[in-house]
């Protein structure tokens, strides 16, 4: 059995040994050396090191001397359970002590009692092994916090820099405006969208409202001073002029508040230049009125003959009043009471023939909507008188059935001339699919409530195919040989943007029912 270590040698081993220990910062490979050392110079014939798993001994390293063989040798150190014979027959046990925390147990076997030096030396292996094995253990805890911090910041790093490109795509910037401060604090993309100077992420919010465009600069102090007052949301839609470029850019903007401890501290908002989405929708709504004065110029272009035939009447009228009104002051006392009569007859027969006229001019002419008091029941007879004599060339009989009180609603007076008028034509053409049934016009105009008020449009014609019902407003779809597939739905958009929804039916007797609500105004 070896002997403690006394002369200078074995004292140089004892201090080798612990250097070679405290240079180990692997945990697992610093437990292999503890258990190898204390086998080597605590003369144990085995050394076994366990620590406690929910109440379980787990042996995490075990060294044997040649020629030992007890206890199993084919299952890994680290996934073995200490048997309660193999810790119950160990003859020395140490604790591994570091700081007040239990990191395990060390257990020597010995083939017969181990001598005092040696149980010391041991002893003394144990307690710096606790000491090497602590530190190693907090090294390890160390490089992995590290490498944590290292991937938090690498993900930190990619998480900005796909908001900077995400902001970048998206037109979309960030800030954050102190209000105690009065700061604002902008994203780069903010700064680009605002031509700020490189480098400049911090303006006062007197520069901000600098950079807004003058004819929207009051109404967005307002609404922002409004929504800070109160700790509120902060929702805007204003143009910017450019500080480096005087661009004229248009910005939607939205503000959440943040608050600390019960107090309002800060806004924290996006602002997105939607300056493409606008000249998009104002493309569109240019091409959209382009579209409405083409489609009324069809519609009015179907009904020429008869338009046609409603100004020759006055006109006639003029003539033959004319020619009177000469023949009265040519005879040789003139009859100038007769003359003045027909006259007046020519001036009230030209007003008619020129309001014929110019209501054919608004139809036809591209203008914005304008939304005024228009009476309902003088607009459906405006548009019979264009088409009567489209009914009468057809042989449809009109059944007119209007409220007994006139009735108002807000619109634009044209749009709606346009509406009902497509609605006229299309049950015409409907009814002209059926030469040999008599057609039949009714047209009415009711009071739902003392809030909306209803039109209808139902003729005898030809109907709608069940499959068509649904898409009969879909644009570009017709069921015409020659139509464009657009009135009805233009016809849908002007009924929805005066508040009100057209719909479409089939008639119980046959043909079809169109039907639109509208608001009523006293």
């Amino acid at each position: 059995m070896p002997s403690a270590p006394s002369s200078p040698a074995d004292h140089d081993a004892l201090l080798q040994a612990l250097r070679n220990l405290s240079a180990i910062r692997d945990p697992d490979r610093l437990k292999a050396a503890i258990t190898h050392t204390l086998c080597l110079l605590g003369g144990a014939r085995r050394c076994l090191l366990v620590r406690q798993q929910a109440g379980v001994p787990l042996i995490e390293a075990e060294t044997r001397r040649a020629g030992d063989t007890d206890g199993p040798d084919d299952t890994p150190t680290s996934d073995r359970i200490a048997s309660a014979g193999e810790l119950a027959g160990a003859t020395l046990s140490l604790s591994l002590l570091h700081q007040g925390v239990q990191l395990g147990w060390l257990y020597l076997y010995y083939e017969t009692a181990p001598a005092p030096e040696l149980a010391h030396l041991a002893g003394q292996l144990a307690a710096h092994a606790a000491v090497a094995l602590g530190n190693a253990t907090a090294h390890a805890q160390l490089l992995r916090e590290n490498e944590q911090l290292l991937c938090i910041e690498r993900e930190l790093r990619t998480s900005r820099e796909l908001l900077k490109q995400g902001e970048r795509f998206n037109h979309t910037g960030s800030m954050r405006y102190l209000v105690r401060e009065d700061l604002m604090f902008c994203s780069d993309e903010l700064c680009r969208i605002y031509g700020l100077a490189p480098g400049r992420h911090c303006i006062t919010y007197d520069e901000f409202a600098a950079i807004m465009h003058p004819d929207d600069r009051q109404e967005v102090i307002d609404t922002v001073n409004a929504a800070v007052a109160m700790g509120g949301t902060i929702r805007v839609e204003h143009r910017i002029c450019r500080q480096d470029t005087g661009e004229v850019r248009y910005l939607s903007g939205i503000g959440k508040p943040v608050w600390l401890d019960g107090t309002f501290v800060e806004y924290m908002g996006t602002a997105t230049d939607i300056t493409v989405r606008r000249q998009a929708e104002y493309a569109i709504r240019a091409a959209q009125i382009d579209m409405e004065r083409v489609s009324r110029a069809n519609t009015v272009g179907q009904l020429t003959a008869s338009i046609a035939h409603e100004i020759n009447q006055p006109l006639m009228s003029i003539v033959s009043n004319a020619g009177a009104s000469l023949r009265w002051l040519d005879r040789p006392t003139p009859e100038l009471m007769h003359a003045r009569a027909g006259l007046r007859d020519i001036i009230t027969e030209g007003k008619r023939a020129a309001g014929i006229i110019q209501g054919l001019q608004n139809l036809t002419r591209n203008a914005e909507p304008s939304f005024t008091r228009v009476n309902l029941h003088a607009l459906i007879r405006h548009i019979l008188m264009l088409s009567r004599s489209e009914l009468e060339r057809r042989e449809v009989a009109l059944n007119l059935a209007l409220n007994p009180v006139d009735v108002y609603v807000l619109g634009d007076l044209v749009q709606l001339q346009q509406v009902l008028l497509n609605l006229v034509v299309n049950a015409l053409d409907a009814m002209d699919a059926v030469p040999e049934k008599a057609g039949t016009l009714n047209i009415s105009a009711s009071c739902c409530n003392e809030q909306r008020v209803e039109v209808r449009v139902q003729d005898n014609g030809v109907g709608i195919a069940e499959e068509a019902m649904s898409r009969i407003f879909d644009a570009f779809y017709t069921t015409k040989d020659d139509g464009m597939g657009m009135g009805l739905a233009i016809c849908r958009s002007i009924i929805e943007s005066h508040r009100g929804r057209l719909r479409a039916s089939a008639a119980p007797s046959g043909g079809s029912i169109f039907s639109f609500d509208l608001p009523r105004v006293p």
